[in-house]
């Protein structure tokens, strides 16, 4: 009887972790779609990015990282031009061996992925020249290749990425001060609500001493799961009748376009 039980208990554990290696086998089948397969279904998520690394013909370089708060929304950017890009057909380009420009992209899979400027080549008396081409962008997966056309991305590549701030202007930090100070206001429970804060104030009939304030946000946890909720309220700050909050709303799982649109800005 033992030897039975032994052989019955021993048919489940093999069962059991059978079924996790399936089920493993095919998450990591999931997790694996090619990176140029996203790019053409402009299905690419920031959060599958590790960071962005940028260097140039001069020796200068940046990093952008998701662990960075800030860091992020350049990052965040990025991928938002990736999806809003459009595909370039025809012949690709060999790559110069050392583009003025070079931006490298490292997966959360450990993958890198390179992206630099697209050149025209023409030969004349055996002699090669190669210029960029305006707008333009080779993206290189391991051997696979793809061009597309990105004005944003290319003139960030070219000359914004160092022009980035290392943080938040004053006018931000203001931002965040004023929507942390009506946030208070809305009780512990909407505490996680502070990511990407917005602020929109106007004057009540025009006196500078009463204001309406239209604040929103995203929730922090959100960072780790992916999927955000936004928090949107009012205000009405008044020397007279003091602060009142009112059209509390929480939107739960939103967009990702909707999530960029409320840490970014994008050209």
């Amino acid at each position: 009887m033992r030897k039975y039980n032994f052989v019955i208990l021993f048919l489940i554990g093999f069962l059991i972790n059978s079924s996790s290696q399936i089920t493993e086998a095919k998450n990591n089948t999931i997790q694996r779609v090619p990176f140029l397969e996203q790019l053409k279904s402009h299905s690419l998520k920031h959060e599958e990015v590790q960071y962005i690394k940028i260097k140039n013909d001069s020796g200068q370089e940046r990093l952008f990282s998701i662990n960075d708060g800030f860091q992020e929304l350049v990052l965040r950017k990025v991928v938002h031009w990736l999806n809003n890009s459009s595909r370039v057909n025809g012949t690709i380009e060999v790559s110069l061996d050392n583009p003025s420009n070079k931006l490298m992209l490292k997966m959360a899979n450990h993958e890198v992925i390179t992206i630099e400027p697209a050149y025209t080549c023409v030969i004349d008396n055996k002699r090669k020249t190669c210029t960029a081409k305006d707008g333009e962008l080779i993206v290189s997966e391991n051997n696979q290749k793809m061009r597309l056309k990105s004005q944003s991305l290319y003139d960030w590549l070219l000359v914004e990425w160092r022009k980035e701030l290392d943080g938040p202007t004053k006018e931000e930090l203001l931002e965040e001060a004023l929507y942390s100070r009506y946030l208070n206001y809305l009780g512990p429970s909407y505490s996680d609500f502070f990511m990407c804060p917005k602020i929109r104030i106007e004057p009540i009939d025009g006196d500078p001493r009463r204001h309406l304030i239209f604040a929103s946000a995203i929730n922090y946890s959100g960072h780790h799961g992916g999927d955000y909720d936004k928090l949107t309220f009012s205000v009405r700050d008044s020397n007279i009748t003091g602060l009142q909050v009112a059209n509390v709303k929480i939107e739960k799982l939103i967009s990702q376009e909707e999530s960029n649109k409320q840490c970014q800005k994008f050209h």
